[in-house]
C-alpha cells in the first residue's frame, strides 16, 4: 500500500548485496552499513567497516531508546568509535503503533517518539560509555532538542547542554523547525538531509537563516559528522 511504504533500510550483513551497496551508487551518493541488532554480532559487522565503503553504522532508533537497548548494542558502537565512525539513528519498524490510522500515521506518532525517545537515552545511557562517538539523529531528533529547558528544570542540567559530537538531521523539517533547533542546538549542529523517495525535501537554501547557515548544513556540518574534521 502506497501510504504505508516501510521505513527506510539498507541490506544487513549476511544479505545479498551488502557488501556491493557503496560500489554500485554512482556519485557523489554513498551508504551506511547496517547490522542485526537482535542478534548482535560485532565481528561481522567489524568485517564489513574494515573492508570500507561505507560511510558509518545505521542503527533503528527503537533499538537505541533506553538502557538495555544501548548496552546490546554497545559492542557495535565500540566498533564505531575504535574507526573514529559516525552513527546514524533513524526510525526503526512502527509495529502496532503504524497499524491503523490514515496513512501519515507512523511518520507523525511512532517515528517521532522513537526519535523523541532515543534523543534522550542517548544523553543518559550512550554518551556515557561512547564519549567519542559522533552520532546523527534523523528527523531532528522528533524535535527531542526543543525539550532542553524542561531537561534541565526536571532531568538532569548537566545532560542538558549542548555535544559537539551531536549532530541533527532536517529530514521534512522546513523552516520553523530547523530555526527553532538552531536556537536549541546552535547552528554547528543541523545536517540537511531528505525524507526521499518518500517525500521532496523542502526547497529552502539555509531555511532561511542566511547563507552562512546554509553553507554549514549543507557542507561544513556534514564533514564534521562523517570525518570528524572542521
Amino acid at each position: 500500500e502506497p501510504a504505508r511504504l516501510p521505513p527506510y533500510r539498507l541490506p544487513g550483513h549476511g544479505d545479498p548485496g551488502h557488501q556491493a551497496v557503496p560500489a554500485a551508487l554512482p556519485e557523489p551518493f554513498g551508504a551506511w552499513a547496517a547490522a542485526c541488532v537482535r542478534d548482535v554480532d560485532a565481528a561481522a559487522t567489524a568485517e564489513d567497516l574494515d573492508r570500507g565503503g561505507f560511510a558509518g553504522l545505521q542503527l533503528p532508533a527503537d533499538a537505541l531508546a533506553d538502557a538495555a537497548g544501548y548496552a546490546r548494542c554497545a559492542p557495535l558502537l565500540d566498533l564505531l568509535e575504535d574507526r573514529d565512525l559516525p552513527l546514524f539513528v533513524h526510525p526503526g519498524p512502527a509495529g502496532k503503533a503504524g497499524a491503523e490510522g490514515p496513512g501519515w500515521w507512523p511518520a507523525m506518532v511512532p517515528y517521532v517518539q522513537q526519535m523523541h525517545a532515543a534523543w534522550f537515552a542517548f544523553r543518559a545511557f550512550g554518551r556515557p560509555r561512547h564519549p567519542r562517538l559522533r552520532v546523527c539523529f534523523a528527523l531532528l531528533a522528533g524535535l527531542a532538542p526543543l525539550h532542553g529547558e524542561r531537561f534541565a528544570a526536571r532531568g538532569d542540567a548537566a545532560l542538558a547542554g549542548t555535544d559537539a559530537r551531536v549532530f541533527v538531521e532536517t529530514s521534512s523539517y522546513g523552516p520553523t523547525a530547523v530555526d527553532s533547533v538552531v536556537r536549541a542546538l546552535g547552528v554547528d549542529a543541523v545536517v540537511q538531509g531528505s525524507d526521499r523517495p518518500y517525500a521532496e525535501p523542502p526547497l529552502h537554501p539555509g531555511f532561511g537563516l542566511g547563507g552562512a547557515a546554509a553553507y554549514a548544513f549543507r557542507i561544513a556540518n556534514p564533514r564534521r559528522l562523517l570525518t570528524g574534521e572542521d
